[in-house]
């Protein structure tokens, strides 16, 4: 983990403009070192047999074969699942902040974690869909496992920009009317809007029995707010500025985006939805693992 982490930092990462490349860098380095399927209890289908090789389970001998032949085959099996993924991703402006021209901005490491996560359900032969929003549905591209779908959701999300302010709960529960079949849901945002609308929203899903996993990126100066003197604070949702004495306000500040994250942490504790928290700095080995666990948890 330590050596790969050098390799998946956002930063680096960034540089490529290749999303469907940089998916895979991040992926393949991640899971090489796993060994066993996110997918617990997954039903699986015949694929062929092989010759028996000492330390094979002994579970999947084929005795009617060795009874025509009087030779030893395993039965493989390949893993077959009925899982219909959909990523949300947010495209509002306020995804298109960072603190420097050192660090990424949300709304890139967004796009590199919807990669990510679409690549990976691809490698597990997991339907997989993408929904873009802002204020409004902007796209929504229904599920399939194909390698082409996969180019087809990298296409879009590389081509994608911020545009509009947000109202994440009231479209949370446009997308959970147009999902019919249940499935698992990923919403990827900063969660910036009225947060009992997008509980209420994220609730819907919950409702239809889909499972929900949040991802909550934010850039680590919105957590830390590490600014001095004074300064012009602009509204990136509605262009609005506001002069800020910094050193001023930091302790309110931080005591109330304090509970803003533990708004959203109790809040999905309680409904049993997955809640994991991205900050754009951290390397995507790191999140993967994260992203693994809740994965485990629901399957």
């Amino acid at each position: 983990m330590e050596n790969s982490s050098k390799i998946l930092d956002p930063k680096i990462l960034a540089r490529f403009a290749n999303l469907s490349l940089v998916a895979k860098t991040i992926v393949e380095g991640f899971i090489s070192g796993l060994h066993r399927s996110i997918h617990k209890g997954a039903s699986i289908e015949f694929a062929e047999h092989r010759q028996y090789a000492v330390g094979d389970d002994p579970r999947y001998l084929d005795w009617k074969v060795y009874g025509r032949t009087d030779r030893l085959y395993i039965r493989e099996f390949r893993e077959e699942t009925n899982l219909k993924a959909y990523i949300l991703l947010d495209a509002s402006n306020s995804m298109n902040y960072s603190f420097s021209p050192d660090t990424i901005t949300k709304f890139v490491y967004a796009k590199c974690l919807a990669g990510c996560l679409a690549y990976l359900m691809m490698k597990q032969n997991d339907s997989t869909g993408l929904v873009v929003f802002d204020s409004e549905i902007r796209n929504f591209i229904k599920p399939s496992s194909t390698r082409s779908h996969f180019h087809y959701l990298i296409e879009n999300i590389e081509n994608l920009e911020t545009e509009k302010d947000t109202n994440i709960g009231e479209t949370l529960h446009k997308i959970a009317n147009l999902i019919k079949r249940r499935s698992l849901i990923i919403l990827i945002s900063d969660l910036f809007d009225d947060q009992d609308a997008v509980i209420k929203g994220l609730a819907h899903f919950k409702h239809r029995h889909h499972e929900v996993i949040v991802l909550h990126v934010l850039d680590k100066a919105e957590i830390d707010f590490p600014f001095e003197n004074f300064k012009d604070f602009i509204d990136m949702e509605t262009n609005q500025k506001i002069p800020v004495d910094g050193q001023a306000i930091r302790n309110a500040y931080t005591r109330v985006f304090n509970q803003f994250l533990s708004f959203y942490q109790k809040a999905c504790s309680e409904r049993n939805i997955n809640y994991t928290r991205a900050v754009t700095q951290t390397p995507f080995d790191y999140f993967l693992y994260n992203f693994l666990q809740l994965r485990s948890r629901i399957t």
